[in-house]
C-alpha cells in the first residue's frame, strides 16, 4: 500500500482522529497491529483495555480490535456496552498494568471516529508524548506496516465499570443519599455516551435533573455533539430561561467535557468553577503531597484572567499549560513532585490525580479525567455556597470575551504568514508575547497580553484597559489557525477582534471556518 492511501493526516497532536469513511477496516487493522507492536514492544505489556463511545462506527472497530489483540496472545478486558472515556480511564485505572484504547471522537461530528491511547498506569500517549515519542512511533509503525507474530494464550474478558465508578465518584466527593435534596438541574447529554452515570448518581443524591437526550444515539440527532455549539445546546438555554432551574450542565459525545450553566442560561467559565471547587481538591489533595510544596495548579493559556486570579486568592499558585489532555495528563505526573495537584481547560476538561484505592488517599494515583466527579463535586459546592457562583458570574461579566474562531487555509505557508503578521502587528501596539511554559515546554501556540502580566497572584491589578489574545493552530482540524479575545473593557475586545479578522481577510487565503 502506497503511503499517500494510508491517511497519515488521522494522527493528531492529542490522539487519532478522521472521519469514518477514511478509515476503513483494512486500515483500522493495520494501526491496530501498529499499536499492538507499540504496547508489546515499547510499553511491555500484552493486556489492553478497550472501550467506545455511542458512535455507530464503534462496534465495528471494537469487535476488530477485540479480535485482533486477542489473536496476538493478550489478554484483552473489553466493554461490550457504551461507554464515556472517563469510565473509560476507570476502567484502566482497575487494570493499572494494562494498555488502553478507547474508540471515539469526543465531540468531532457523528461520521467521525478515533481512538484516544493510554500506556500502563494511564501513562498519556500522543504525539511526542510517551516513550520513542509516542503516537510517532505508532504512526511509523502504521507506516511501516510492523505486526506482531500470532501467539496462544490471549483471552477476552468482559468489562463491566459501570456501578463501580459511580461509586467511586460518589464516595471522593463526599457525597451520599439524599444530600442534593432541592436542588434542580437541566442537563443536556447530546445523545452522548454519559447519560446514565451521570442520571444515576445525580438521583441517588437527591437532585431533581431535567435531561435532555439521554439515550446514547450514534446518529447525534440533537446536532453536533459539542457543548460549545449553539444550535447543539440551544433547547436547554431556552429551558433555563424559564427559570425553573438552579443550573444547566451539557456534556459532549463522549462525556468528558463538563459545560456549566447559571440558571440564566449563561455559560460559567470552567475556570471560575474550579476556583470554587479548589477548597475540595486541596483537602483531597492533603493526603498526596508533602507539606512543603505550595500547592500549584494548571490553567489553559485561554483562561480568563479574573477566573486565574480567584484561583490565586486560594493560596495556590498557577501556571499556563498548553492545550490537550495527553500533554496536561504528563505535565501533571511529571511535576506531581512539585506539587501540581490539577488542571482545568477552557474547554471544559477538568484533572486531578485520583487515587486507585478510594480507602488510601496517600496511595497510588492516576493524573486522570473523571467528569462525573467534577459533576458531581460542582453539584456539591453549589448547594453549599450558591453565593460564590452568584458572585463568579458577576465577575465573570466584568471581561468581555470574542469566544474562539478559526479560518481555514488552504495552504500552510500562507497560514503561517498571517500568524507572524497579526502577531507582528498586536507587538506595534504594545503586546508582549508568551510561547513556552515556565518548564520551557512550547505552547504550540502564542499567548499575547498588554497591560496585563503572565504570572497572576492575588496581588495583580488589572486595570480597564488590559486585553488578552490567545492564537494557535488547531491540532485536530486540519489547516485551520484559531483566535480569542478577552478584555477589561468591551472596545478595546471589538478593536483587537477586528484587527485580526482584516489581517486574516485581506491575505485573500482564508474563510471563515464554523465548526
Amino acid at each position: 500500500m502506497q503511503t499517500s492511501e494510508l491517511n497519515l493526516s488521522m494522527f493528531k497532536s492529542y490522539d487519532i482522529r478522521t472521519p469514518a469513511s477514511k478509515l476503513p477496516l483494512e486500515l483500522s487493522r493495520r494501526l491496530a497491529h501498529a499499536v499492538a507492536v507499540y504496547f508489546a514492544d515499547v510499553l511491555g505489556t500484552r493486556k489492553v483495555v478497550l472501550c467506545r463511545d455511542a458512535r455507530l462506527s464503534g462496534p465495528a472497530y471494537l469487535e476488530q480490535g477485540a479480535e485482533i489483540f486477542k489473536s496476538l496472545g493478550f489478554e484483552v478486558f473489553v466493554n461490550f456496552q457504551v461507554s464515556s472515556t472517563c469510565q473509560f480511564y476507570y476502567a484502566c485505572m482497575q487494570h493499572f498494568d494494562a494498555a488502553g484504547i478507547m474508540y471515539g471522537a469526543s465531540h468531532n461530528p457523528g461520521t467521525d471516529t478515533g481512538q484516544k491511547i493510554v500506556g500502563p498506569g494511564l501513562q498519556s500517549i500522543a504525539a511526542g508524548c510517551g516513550p520513542l515519542g509516542g503516537l510517532y512511533a505508532v504512526r511509523q509503525s502504521f507506516i511501516d506496516g510492523k505486526q506482531l507474530h500470532e501467539q496462544p494464550g490471549g483471552k477476552i474478558h468482559v468489562l463491566n465499570c459501570t456501578d463501580a465508578y459511580i461509586d467511586y465518584s460518589l464516595k471522593l466527593s463526599g457525597l451520599e443519599a439524599g444530600v442534593l435534596n432541592g436542588l434542580r438541574i437541566a442537563a443536556d447529554f447530546l445523545c452522548g455516551a454519559s447519560g446514565e452515570e451521570m442520571l444515576t448518581a445525580l438521583d441517588f443524591c437527591g437532585a431533581s435533573v431535567h435531561g435532555r437526550n439521554i439515550i446514547p444515539d450514534g446518529r447525534f440527532p440533537a446536532g453536533e455533539p459539542n457543548p460549545i455549539i449553539s444550535k447543539s445546546i440551544m433547547p436547554l438555554v431556552e429551558d433555563l430561561a424559564s427559570g425553573s432551574y438552579d443550573l444547566g450542565i451539557a456534556f459532549d459525545g463522549d462525556g468528558d467535557r463538563l459545560e456549566l450553566f447559571t440558571s440564566r442560561g449563561t455559560q460559567f467559565s470552567p475556570v471560575f468553577n474550579a476556583s470554587i471547587l479548589m477548597d475540595e481538591l486541596l483537602k483531597l489533595n492533603e493526603p498526596q503531597s508533602p507539606s512543603s510544596l505550595d500547592p500549584s495548579f494548571y490553567v489553559c493559556l485561554k483562561s480568563s484572567p479574573y477566573a486565574v486570579a480567584h484561583i490565586a486568592a486560594s493560596g495556590v499558585r498557577t501556571s499556563i499549560i498548553k492545550t490537550g489532555h495527553s500533554h496536561i495528563k504528563e505535565a501533571l505526573t511529571r511535576n506531581r513532585s512539585r506539587g501540581f495537584i490539577g488542571a482545568v481547560e477552557e474547554s471544559c476538561h477538568y484533572y486531578m490525580h485520583f487515587p486507585l484505592d478510594i480507602q488510601d488517599l496517600s496511595g497510588r494515583a492516576a493524573a486522570t479525567e473523571n467528569t462525573l466527579f467534577f459533576t458531581l463535586l460542582t453539584a456539591k459546592m453549589y448547594c453549599k455556597y450558591p453565593e460564590r457562583y452568584a458572585e463568579g458570574a458577576g465577575i465573570q461579566e466584568a471581561a468581555f470575551r470574542e469566544r474562539e474562531w478559526g479560518y481555514l487555509f488552504t495552504e500552510e505557508a500562507s497560514r503561517n504568514h498571517v500568524l507572524e503578521a497579526v502577531e507582528k502587528e498586536l507587538s506595534s501596539r504594545g503586546f508582549a508575547s508568551m510561547r513556552t511554559m515556565e518548564d520551557g515546554t512550547d505552547l504550540e501556540a502564542v499567548l499575547m497580553r498588554r497591560n496585563l502580566p503572565f504570572a497572576i497572584d492575588a496581588q495583580t491589578v488589572m486595570p480597564d484597559d488590559w486585553v488578552q489574545v490567545t492564537q494557535r493552530i488547531s491540532q485536530t482540524e486540519d489547516g485551520v489557525a484559531r483566535w480569542e479575545v478577552i478584555a477589561g473593557n468591551p472596545k478595546i475586545k471589538d478593536e483587537t477582534a477586528s484587527i485580526i479578522n482584516s489581517i486574516v481577510t485581506s491575505s485573500g487565503k482564508a474563510e471563515r471556518y464554523h465548526i
